[in-house]
């Protein structure tokens, strides 16, 4: 008889492909252990984890200050979840169709939002594209606070001319899970636009990222 995945051991879940049956409190606890080498205090630490941050992801996504307050994390563990996270976003970006990321657009917001979803302070990131709508760069222009990114649209369009890229993929992130535009959204959006113009590029789309929703300028009608 098959044993379900619910009654295989964790590790033999994982090795068996079938980790996606795992929950995230379980799966934290197999880090803890992984990256601290023992059993010994890891079962406390990612009990504390999980009740911190309320999932892997958030875990992954942390910033460094917030894991630093974290009690027994030890010399190891935040440098091996910095790794984790940039295996995450390689690998994302990795599944983006080589000739038109425009191509599939979910593959595309699965990479934007492993990159954006669960900051705290907004990000501006652009992403260039030459003629074949394919990825050139993919550049972070601006952080700012939790609810406003300055964005210069004149260093934004000099940007796109020293890339020699051909269109945008403009995409911000709202750490209050909303991405609703608000009206400095739409005023922004278009002041970069209109700074393109002038050197002949366009944007493609522009992506505002929440938790677990999004919102697509151009399928709203808003470019």
């Amino acid at each position: 008889m098959t044993e379900t995945p619910s009654k295989l051991e964790p590790p033999l879940a994982l090795l068996t492909g079938r980790g996606r049956h795992l929950d995230d409190e379980t799966l934290l606890h197999l880090m803890t252990v992984l990256f601290t080498g023992r059993e010994e205090g890891s079962a406390e630490l990612s009990r504390t984890l999980f009740t911190r941050f309320g999932s892997l992801a958030a875990v992954l996504s942390a910033s460094n200050r917030e894991l630093e307050g974290i009690t027994n994390m030890g010399t190891h563990m935040a440098p091996m979840i910095r790794l984790l996270q940039e295996a995450a976003l390689r690998y994302n970006r990795a599944r983006l169709p080589p000739e038109d990321v425009l191509d599939s657009e979910q593959k595309l917001l699965d990479y934007l939002t492993a990159r954006l979803a669960r900051e705290n302070i907004e990000q501006f990131r652009i992403l260039f594209l030459n003629e074949k709508n394919s990825l050139i760069a993919d550049e972070a222009q601006a952080r700012g606070t939790v609810n406003h990114t300055p964005v210069y649209p004149r260093e934004v369009a000099r940007r796109a001319v020293e890339v020699g890229a051909n269109a945008l993929v403009l995409v911000h992130n709202h750490p209050s899970g909303d991405p609703t535009p608000s009206e400095a959204d739409l005023q922004m959006t278009m002041q970069v636009q209109a700074a393109l113009d002038v050197v002949g590029v366009t944007i493609a789309d522009h992506f505002i990222i929440g938790n677990g929703r999004h919102t697509s300028f151009r399928r709203s009608n808003l470019l």
